[in-house]
């Protein structure tokens, strides 16, 4: 007696989803993953020589440069001499060149992880199957909504970028930015702080600068008129300012240091009836002008004294002498043929 056996059929069956079986689409993961996985590393080296790149660019800026030979050979026409950093300048001109440096590095770090996860983001988008389209258009409108409602503070950030890049002026300084003079304690991408010389901080938007004046950048200018009467020598007059000014250098180092350059009288600036006006001008080093000012003025008072140069005095006083005081021992100069 024969036993048949029945042939036995082995069947698979395999579940479809999407038209695909599980076995491709394991596939595809696989293969996407391991491309956005080489995405992301390349993103990621991409940042990291980014980065790398942005601190070696502003590693000169927070260093600080040398004064290059061309500067030297203007400042040498000019007759300025460089001045000579005290501890405290040198503390304060390293303060200004980091707190720029590290802002600058900020910004530019900041701008490049931007640009850096955005690319990363969608090019990743697009490899799994996603379509960027819609989202690139819905972003779109997002930023110029946002843009319209941020104006002001994006302004503010630009400009506060760009007068770092052009060190309009820094920590330390004496700036006047228009609706504000003082010393600069902080310059930031949005506002700048100023201290006022009563003590009063203000802080300014940057966006709202619309020029900048600089009391302190490389050098400064001691600058002082007088308004003499109408008949006083100039000659005389302008040897006693310079011998004022020898005075104060010879009175006190602190001065003395502090100029960097020759003084000059150029002679009579402005006159009117009753007065002339005689300017001395002198270069000295960055925020020492007044001190230099102030030196200065002390010992016109002694000299003109004793020199019997008098000031102007309004062509409406009334006089209770015969002469006049500015008159006495002072001749007028007879007119060159």
């Amino acid at each position: 007696m024969r036993t048949i056996l029945p042939l036995a059929h082995s069947v698979q069956f395999e579940t479809t989803i999407g038209g695909r079986t599980l076995s491709q689409w394991t596939d595809a993961i696989a293969t996407k993953a391991i491309a956005v996985g080489a995405l992301l590393l390349v993103g990621l080296l991409v940042w990291i020589i980014g980065r790398l790149v942005i601190r070696a660019l502003t590693r000169s800026i927070e260093t600080g440069l040398p004064v290059s030979k061309r500067a030297r050979k203007a400042l040498a026409r000019a007759h300025i001499d460089l001045p000579v950093a005290t501890a405290q300048e040198h503390y304060l001109a390293t303060l200004r060149r980091q707190q720029r440096a590290g802002t600058i590095r900020a910004v530019l770090q900041s701008a490049l992880a931007v640009v850096v996860l955005a690319i990363v983001v969608v090019t990743a988008l697009q490899m799994v199957g996603v379509p960027v389209a819609p989202l690139l258009a819905s972003a779109g409108i997002a930023g110029v909504a946002l843009g319209f409602g941020a104006q002001s503070l994006v302004k503010d950030l630009l400009a506060g970028f760009f007068m770092l890049i052009e060190d309009q002026f820094g920590v330390g300084d004496i700036a006047d930015v228009g609706d504000a003079t003082g010393v600069v304690e902080e310059v930031g991408l949005r506002s700048t702080r100023l201290r006022s010389l009563n003590g009063t901080v203000w802080f300014v938007p940057n966006g709202e600068i619309r020029r900048v004046g600089n009391m302190t950048k490389m050098w400064s200018r001691a600058l002082i008129e007088v308004r003499m009467d109408f008949e006083t020598d100039i000659d005389l007059a302008r040897a006693a300012m310079l011998d004022a000014l020898a005075a104060a250098r010879a009175a006190d180092p602190d001065v003395d240091a502090a100029i960097l350059s020759d003084p000059e009288v150029p002679g009579i600036e402005d006159f009117d009836y009753y007065s002339v006006v005689v300017r001395l001008m002198v270069n000295v080093s960055p925020t020492t002008q007044w001190t230099v000012m102030r030196a200065v003025r002390k010992q016109m008072r002694f000299i003109f004294a004793e020199r019997g140069i008098r000031l102007a005095m309004p062509g409406d006083t009334l006089y209770l002498e015969d002469d006049r005081p500015s008159s006495k021992g002072i001749a007028r100069p007879e007119p060159k043929s």
